[in-house]
């Protein structure tokens, strides 16, 4: 009778860790579902707000880091294509900073490291927690654009560089492929945007935006925001690269964009556009 009651309770656990297993896959499924159909309705650049905002209400009901990273590209992507004016996007990096808080604490508990280790150790422990890399990354990649929104002096004077810095360095360190090589390109990025404020951002260098641009470009090299931001960079470390950098956004402009980030790469190329007209004056 003891046995009996035992394996009642046994198979109790079971059931409800299967039903919460079940439950969790079932949200995730859900927000994968809607942000595979982001572009659906899309005009250009500007995409309707109808199947993000599904895939951020489904991802945000789980508490695992996979549906957290989930959350936070969603809302990127909410922020940097579906809202129009700056006070959108303020709204939505607002969330985001605040969903970021919520997951970077609870990828520092998956991995069982102190928020303030040394970046390696953090990195370190990161590659044996699958989508611990990931809530880094774009947790980092939503504090930059809720610096822009707010503005990148500002944002500096209120240590969002530093975190930016750090979160896409250990992205990096973990896996320097990710996203396409997406921690490259948010570093790089960060030099080259970063006001240079002595004793608070003294780090920022042009020469490392071009490097890390480089290197970003090196893993994914038909990414047409990577080549943006490389033609930009350039230039500004060094006038003479102006030639090289306008046959970049020429052949940019020319090439097809990726049908799996159509908005995105439409977007990548209106900005090299721009660009190019800039340059070429």
């Amino acid at each position: 009778m003891i046995i009996s009651k035992m394996m009642k309770r046994f198979t109790a656990v079971l059931l409800f860790n299967a039903c919460a297993c079940w439950a969790l896959f079932a949200q995730v499924s859900e927000g994968d579902r809607h942000y595979a159909m982001r572009a659906e309705g899309a005009q250009g650049r500007r995409a309707r707000a109808e199947h993000i905002d599904a895939a951020i209400a489904a991802f945000a009901k789980g508490s695992d880091l996979e549906s957290q990273w989930k959350l936070l590209r969603a809302y990127r992507y909410k922020g940097a294509y579906v809202a129009s004016t700056s006070e959108q996007k303020k709204q939505v990096y607002g969330a985001a900073k605040v969903a970021g808080e919520k997951a970077i604490a609870a990828a520092y508990k998956a991995i069982g490291v102190k928020p303030t280790a040394p970046e390696k150790e953090v990195a370190n422990a990161a590659r044996a927690v699958p989508g611990s890399a990931e809530v880094f990354l774009w947790d980092a990649i939503n504090w930059g654009e809720w610096a822009l929104a707010y503005g990148k002096l500002a944002a500096a004077r209120q240590g969002a560089a530093d975190r930016i810095r750090r979160q896409a360095t250990i992205a990096l360190l973990v896996d320097p492929k990710l996203e396409g090589g997406t921690p490259a390109r948010v570093l790089g990025r960060l030099h080259d945007q970063t006001p240079r404020i002595p004793f608070i951002t003294g780090w920022a260098s042009s020469k490392e935006a071009v490097r890390f641009l480089n290197e970003s470009l090196r893993i994914d090299p038909r990414n047409k925001l990577t080549i943006v931001f490389l033609a930009e960079a350039m230039v500004a470390n060094d006038s003479k690269t102006k030639p090289q950098a306008i046959k970049m956004l020429r052949d940019a402009i020319a090439a097809p964009n990726d049908p799996e980030y159509i908005v995105e790469w439409t977007a990548a190329t209106d900005d090299a556009r721009a660009l190019l007209k800039e340059l070429e004056r």
